[in-house]
């Protein structure tokens, strides 16, 4: 397994590896992960765990957390870490203004204020 990058730079990866930024102010908004099958980079919330993960899996994904991975396809596997969910909204409020998104960057940024 690859080690994980420090937490922002984590984050930063995972998202610009998303092709449509726009998209994730949305999934932000319901709480819901998303993962992409090019190289493997994604952000799992709490609420995206199923029974079998929880159970069987031993995931564990603490409230206020997210988990994120990058290069899940790798061989050997790629690296995942728990990030606080307010690190990962600013990092997204921070990539979509720089992609002229600022509508999109609006909307998380409301979510890091409540």
């Amino acid at each position: 397994m690859f080690d994980a990058p420090e937490p922002l730079a984590a984050c930063r990866e995972v998202i610009l590896e998303w092709s449509r930024l726009y998209q994730l102010a949305e999934f932000a908004e319901l709480r819901h992960g998303y993962g992409n099958s090019d190289g493997g980079f994604g952000v799992i919330y709490p609420g995206d765990l199923d029974e079998y993960e929880i159970q069987v899996e031993g995931v564990n994904i603490p409230p206020g957390t997210l988990l994120v991975y990058g290069l899940a396809f790798g061989i050997p596997p790629g690296w995942e870490i728990l990030v606080d969910e307010s690190a990962y909204l600013g990092m997204l409020s921070s990539i979509l203004k720089e992609h002229g998104l600022a509508s999109e960057a609006g909307r998380v940024q409301l979510l890091l204020n409540n």
